[in-house]
């Protein structure tokens, strides 16, 4: 599968010398969303986001030079409620409208079918996290969510014109890649088959790179071609935390 849709990058990513936050996608995500509610209808600058990501790595090594945090996590990875009680910025997850489910590769055997029929698939989680968003208006209000998927935390945001995967880490856009990015999809996207020999190569690295301007309705963008492989050899969980702003409480 392939898609095309608008992509902005940074020119640094998590794992950038500037920024020195190897696992700090939580305390990334929960830096942004912070960000976000305090900016409404706006998107970072290329510059903004940047700040972030060194504000988010930062926030990071602080939790890790914690004794009881670093025994905790060895390897630096925060789960999401860890670092919504360090209270390193005032948010809270709003329990009712999130989702916890798992991507179902077909050829399973009955072991994982039975277990997996209990949990929402991707496609129900899809649909309600769509539903929520009916009463959007546009170029005003949006919905932010933080998606855990494989090890990794990244966001969402839901308007009425479009949605954006907002991600501090390259890699997971394709191998090789050393920039933040973020993805608008809009009407203007398209995901469409290619050849299997297609499919295989990377995406182009040398075209235009577009940055959004400061308000998402007077931003422009450039389409780029990204070539996204699915690789179903594992059933993965997928974790979709609603978050909302102005408090410090978290219950599990």
């Amino acid at each position: 599968m392939k898609f095309s849709t608008s992509v902005f990058f940074a020119s640094i990513d998590q794992r950038s010398e500037r920024a020195a936050g190897e696992s700090a996608c939580t305390a990334l995500v929960v830096v942004i969303v912070d960000w976000l509610h305090k900016n409404l209808n706006c998107m970072p600058i290329k510059a903004e986001y940047e700040t972030l990501i060194r504000e988010g790595s930062a926030e990071w090594r602080k939790l890790f030079d914690v004794e009881a945090y670093r025994s905790k996590f060895v390897d630096g990875h925060f789960d999401l409620e860890t670092v919504i009680n360090a209270r390193i910025r005032p948010l809270a997850v709003d329990h009712e409208r999130s989702f916890i489910g798992f991507f179902q590769p077909e050829g399973l055997d009955d072991t994982y079918n039975n277990f997996l029929q209990c949990v929402k698939s991707f496609e129900e989680i899809w649909a309600a996290i769509d539903q929520q968003s009916v009463g959007l208006q546009p170029n005003g209000g949006f919905q932010l969510y933080i998606v855990s998927w494989n090890d990794h935390f990244f966001l969402l945001k839901v308007c009425k014109e479009a949605y954006y995967i907002i991600d501090t880490l390259g890699e997971r856009l394709y191998v090789g890649c050393n920039q933040a990015y973020v993805l608008r999809f809009d009407s203007k996207a398209s995901l469409y088959h290619v050849p299997k020999t297609e499919a295989s190569k990377e995406p182009v690295k040398d075209k235009k790179e577009v940055f959004p301007t400061k308000t998402e309705e007077n931003q422009s963008s450039q389409a780029q071609d990204v070539g996204v492989s699915f690789h179903h050899s594992n059933t993965y969980s997928l974790v979709v935390a609603k978050l909302h702003a102005g408090a410090y409480t978290y219950t599990a």
